[in-house]
């Protein structure tokens, strides 16, 4: 298998034969993380923290247990499962599990550093870790994941290795366990080896499970992002899962028709593109004339990830007319008169699409219903894709001087994309109680999703478009209304990275 080419449009990361590509591509990454001790696990006590901390038997008693209220003592109550599963993992028995570790071979030293030792092998947290990645996270990249994980045992992947990062994460956050997140850092960083050796020996049979990877590794830093300069850290993974993409593009390797994990990688780095003001890699503008999806072409029988393509064929293209507008490399009125074609465009597609696309509003609260999820991340890509038409439209109606304008054309269109915008920023504010409640677990779940990352990376859009401030008040107010206080934690996760 040949080297990455070199590629203009992915500037952002492309490897080639003369240097260590994901070595350089992710050095920021490596130098967030810090080393953290392996993590083992031993049977866990439910006492009281008095008894534990005093190393004496306790009766479990309620409302205080017996040794408390002998010594007069406030007993501190007793510990849950979830703090039995999560919370017993002791400084000490970190340190011996370390201070083995380093006595290792070097020929077994990545396996045992990875390795978790169970002491009482009662419970395997990494299994746990993949479970909660495929239920909160799994539907982002479809089924193969599960393949991915059930032979990943014997040959982990980059793939097996980023979920399961993941999932510790979204453990980790959920429980406030540093030491899971330790352990979910160091699991990250070996993702990122493993990413950099697949691209220097040239793994092709393997080139799908590290586009799978990189993605994967995106929703790890947004859940993860604690501050300002880390909220846009997802972008470099999706940059670099799109050029694994651009490669694959180029090597013929695609299937006959798109399927839904290259559609939300398409979407996922568009938005990237769009956040930092790079232009949407030619690559990905081409692959729905691949697949026979064109921006003009539409039938009543559609298949949706078709409808999907020919959606994603106009949004990709109004992020690279936007970029032509604030490199100044077209004059105003030809950018104008390209978002108005693009923002027909879009109309004409909504008409256009299957009876299976459409939704309806409650009569009672604010929340849009659709067939599913999938269908209602499309349509707020529909609306971004609008708001974006009509922002470059307003900023560059704004530039062109008064006698290069018919009054009233200039003003009619000038009021019509603010209303415009306006509408559409409701339409997206009133489907996220649908998204985020639809991914909602169950109880004993972790209420982190799929939901919240496309939710996230949505809204980040948005601020480049829309009034900030405005945006970051309003955005939650219909969701709140109808999910109450279920809403909080996952409102909290989004507004990290909003600011």
């Amino acid at each position: 298998m040949r080297p990455f080419a070199s590629c203009p449009e992915t500037e952002f990361w492309c490897p080639s034969s003369s240097v260590t590509p994901i070595a350089t591509f992710f050095d920021w990454t490596i130098s967030k993380t810090h080393t953290a001790p392996s993590m083992a696990f031993v049977r866990a006590s439910p006492a009281c923290g008095n008894c534990r901390s005093r190393r004496i038997k306790c009766n479990l008693l309620r409302p205080r247990c017996s040794q408390c209220a002998r010594a007069g003592l406030d007993c501190t109550g007793y510990r849950s499962q979830s703090d039995l599963l999560f919370r017993d993992q002791t400084k000490s028995t970190i340190r011996k599990l370390h201070a083995s570790s380093s006595r290792v071979t070097a020929a077994n030293k990545d396996a045992a550093c990875w390795s978790v030792v169970a002491m009482t092998p009662t419970f395997n947290i990494e299994e746990l870790a993949q479970k909660v990645f495929s239920d909160s996270f799994g539907g982002i990249l479809g089924d193969k994941c599960k393949l991915w994980m059930d032979s990943g045992a014997e040959h982990p992947s980059s793939a097996t290795i980023s979920l399961t990062s993941v999932g510790l994460a979204a453990l980790a956050v959920v429980h406030k366990d540093p030491d899971i997140m330790d352990l979910a850092r160091r699991k990250y960083t070996f993702a990122i080896r493993v990413l950099n050796k697949a691209i220097v020996a040239h793994q092709g049979s393997r080139i799908e499970q590290s586009i799978a990877g990189s993605f994967i590794l995106s929703i790890f830093e947004m859940i993860t992002c604690d501050n300002k300069s880390s909220s846009n850290a997802w972008q470099k993974h999706v940059h670099g899962a799109a050029a694994f993409l651009g490669y694959l593009c180029s090597a013929n390797g695609l299937p006959v028709s798109p399927v839904k994990e290259i559609i939300e990688i398409c979407y996922t780095t568009t938005l990237a593109c769009l956040i930092s003001g790079k232009t949407v890699p030619r690559f990905l503008l081409e692959l729905p004339g691949r697949f026979g999806a064109s921006s003009n072409a539409s039938q009543g029988d559609e298949d949706p990830l078709l409808s999907a393509m020919r959606l994603f064929a106009i949004m990709g293209t109004l992020v690279n007319i936007r970029d032509l507008a604030t490199q100044s490399f077209s004059p105003p009125s030809q950018l104008v008169e390209l978002a108005i074609q693009s923002d027909q465009a879009l109309q004409n597609w909504a008409t256009s699409l299957p009876a299976s696309w459409i939704y309806h509003e409650l009569p009672k609260g604010p929340q849009y219903i659709y067939q599913d999820v999938w269908y209602a991340r499309m349509w707020n890509h529909y609306r971004l894709a609008r708001i974006l038409a009509n922002r470059i439209i307003i900023d560059n109606f704004d530039i062109l001087s008064p006698p290069m304008l018919p009054v009233d054309n200039f003003k009619q269109q000038h009021d019509q994309s603010y209303e415009t915008i306006s509408t559409l920023l409701q339409g997206i504010y009133i489907s996220l109680p649908f998204m985020l409640n639809s991914e909602q677990m169950p109880a004993t779940s972790m209420p982190l999703s799929a939901a919240i990352f496309f939710t996230t990376a949505l809204l980040q859009s948005l601020l480049e478009l829309t009034d900030r401030a405005a945006l970051i008040q309003d955005w939650s107010s219909p969701t709140s209304e109808v999910l109450g206080e279920r809403f909080a934690f996952t409102k909290g996760i989004v507004m990290q990275n909003l600011h």
